[in-house]
C-alpha cells in the first residue's frame, strides 16, 4: 500500500512539474503544443464519429490562431512558396457558389467542408517542425486505423461495431461510419500508418519488424477486404506504386506493374475482381449522367452539390441507382460539372500544383537519405503522407464527391502534413548530412527547446 501511494505522489509531481514547464514555456511553445496535440487527436479520433470530426479542427483552428499571433514570422505559411496555390482553390469554390443555379444551396454545400477540410492544410502544416512530430502524426494515423480494424474485426464477430453499435451493410463491414465507404477511409487513413515499417527498422530488424507490422495492421486490411471497396483497394495500390515511383531510381515502369499486382491482390481477397461486377457497376450511369450535365454548363458549371437538380431538370433518372443520388461518384467529373471548365481548372492547378511541389521536393530528398546510411527516416515519413494526398487523386476516380467532408478532411490533413515537413526539412546537402546523423529540424535551432514540443 505504501508503494502504492508512493508510485501515485510520484506521477502526481511529475504531472506537476510538466504543468509548471507548460506554464512558464513561451507562448508561441505553448499554443504549439496545444495545436499539435489536437491536431494529433482529430487524426486518432477520426473515425469515432461525425461530431468530433466537426469539432476538433475548431479546437484546432482557435490553437493555430493564437499560434500565429505569437510566431507568425516563424510559421511555415509565411515561408510557403506555393501559397498561391490556395487562391487557385479558392477561385474553383466561388465559382461553385456564384455560379450556381441554386445559390443558397450551393453555398451551404460547400461551406460544409470549411470546418472539416479547407483549414485543415493550414492546421497540419504547423503540425511538423521536425522529425519527432512527423513520428508522433505517424503513429496518430497507426493508431487510427489499428483500432477501426478492431472495430471492423468486432463487427464481422458480433454483427455490430463496438463503437456506434452500426451493423454490418449488405454484408460488407462499415465499422463505426454505418457505411461501407469506410473501405475508402481505412485505405487512405492506412497509407501514412505504413510508414511503420520504417520507424520499427530503426529499432528492430527485418523479421521482427515484419511480426510487429503485420501484428498491428492486419485488423485495418481485414476491414478493407471485408468493407469491399473496389476504390480502396485503388488507393492502396496506388500508393505502392508510388512508393515505388519516389524511392526506386530504377525503371519506372516497375512501379506501375507492381501497382497492378497489389491492386489485383487486393481485389481477390474482396472477392470483387469479377469482371461482370465491374461491367454493371451502377457508377457507368453516374457518370454518363455527370457529363451531361456538365454539357449543359460547360464554362462556370451547375453549382456545388447540384448533381441531383441538374440531371433531373434533364429528365435524366441513373440506370442502376436511386433516384435520390447525389454525386457522380467520381472526383473529376464533380468538379467538372459543379463548377464548369473554368473552375476545374482553378481546381485542378491547386490539386496537381502540390502533387508536383511534393515530388521534386521529396524525391531526391528521398533517394539522399535511402543512399546515406541513414538513422533518420524523415523524408521516408514524409513521402508516406505524400502518397497518402497523391492516393487520394486516384481513390477519387471510382469515390464520392470533391465536398465529400469526411474524405476532403483526411486528404487536406495528409497534404498539410507533408507541406510542413518539406517546408521544415533539410534541403539540399543538408539532406545528406542530417541523414547520417539524425534530423532535430529547425525548431531546435531557433528556439529554445520545450518539454511539450
Amino acid at each position: 500500500m505504501y508503494n502504492l501511494l508512493k508510485c501515485v505522489k510520484t506521477r502526481l509531481i511529475a504531472v506537476w512539474a510538466l504543468g509548471e514547464a507548460f506554464r512558464q514555456s513561451p507562448p508561441a511553445e505553448r499554443w504549439y503544443s496545444c495545436l499539435f496535440w489536437s491536431f494529433w487527436m482529430t487524426l486518432a479520433t477520426f473515425p469515432m464519429g461525425y461530431a468530433l470530426r466537426d469539432i476538433m479542427p475548431l479546437v484546432c483552428l482557435l490553437f493555430l490562431g493564437l499560434y500565429y499571433r505569437h510566431n507568425w514570422q516563424k510559421s511555415v505559411l509565411r515561408r510557403l512558396g506555393a501559397w498561391p496555390l490556395f487562391v487557385c482553390l479558392g477561385v474553383m469554390v466561388v465559382i461553385g457558389v456564384v455560379f450556381s443555379n441554386n445559390i443558397g444551396s450551393s453555398l451551404l454545400h460547400a461551406a460544409s467542408g470549411l470546418n472539416k477540410g479547407f483549414i485543415l492544410p493550414f492546421i497540419a502544416m504547423e503540425c511538423v517542425r521536425n522529425e519527432k512530430d512527423l513520428h508522433r502524426l505517424a503513429w496518430a494515423a497507426i493508431l487510427a486505423v489499428f483500432w477501426q480494424g478492431l472495430d471492423g474485426v468486432w463487427q464481422a464477430l458480433t454483427g455490430k461495431d463496438f463503437i456506434m453499435g452500426y451493423p454490418m451493410s449488405s454484408g460488407r463491414l462499415t465499422g463505426s461510419f454505418d457505411t461501407y465507404e469506410v473501405g475508402n477511409y481505412i485505405a487512405l487513413a492506412l497509407i501514412p500508418a505504413f510508414s511503420l515499417w520504417c520507424i520499427l527498422r530503426q529499432s528492430f530488424s527485418r523479421l521482427p519488424s515484419l511480426l510487429l507490422c503485420a501484428a498491428t495492421l492486419w485488423p485495418a486490411f481485414f476491414l478493407l477486404a471485408g468493407a469491399g471497396s473496389r476504390s480502396g483497394a485503388l488507393a492502396i495500390a496506388a500508393a505502392f506504386g508510388l512508393w515505388f515511383l519516389l524511392a526506386s531510381s530504377s525503371a519506372r515502369w516497375k512501379s506501375i506493374l507492381f501497382a497492378a499486382v497489389a491492386l489485383l491482390l487486393i481485389l481477390l481477397s474482396q472477392g470483387r475482381a469479377r469482371m461482370d461486377a465491374v461491367v454493371d457497376d451502377g457508377r457507368w450511369s453516374l457518370w454518363k449522367l455527370g457529363w451531361r450535365v456538365f454539357l449543359e454548363h460547360p464554362w462556370l458549371g451547375s453549382g456545388a452539390g447540384q448533381y441531383n437538380t441538374a440531371f433531373r431538370s434533364l429528365g435524366l433518372t441513373p440506370e442502376k441507382d436511386l433516384i435520390t443520388i447525389s454525386h457522380p461518384h467520381n472526383l473529376y467529373l464533380d468538379m467538372l460539372y459543379a463548377h464548369g471548365l473554368i473552375g476545374f481548372i482553378f481546381g485542378m492547378i491547386f490539386l496537381l500544383g502540390f502533387c508536383w511541389w511534393g515530388y521534386q521536393r521529396i524525391r531526391p530528398r528521398l533517394l539522399a537519405e535511402r543512399a546515406s546510411g541513414k538513422t533518420s527516416i524523415y523524408w521516408h515519413v514524409t513521402a508516406w503522407f505524400w502518397i497518402g494526398f497523391v492516393a487520394w487523386l486516384c481513390n477519387g476516380i471510382f469515390g464520392h464527391d470533391f465536398y465529400r467532408t469526411w474524405w476532403l478532411a483526411l486528404a487536406m490533413a495528409h497534404m498539410g502534413v507533408m507541406i510542413g515537413a518539406v517546408v521544415n526539412g533539410p534541403k539540399g546537402d543538408e539532406a545528406t548530412r542530417h541523414a547520417a546523423q539524425g534530423y532535430c529540424g529547425p525548431a531546435e535551432n531557433n528556439m529554445r527547446a520545450q518539454p511539450f514540443s
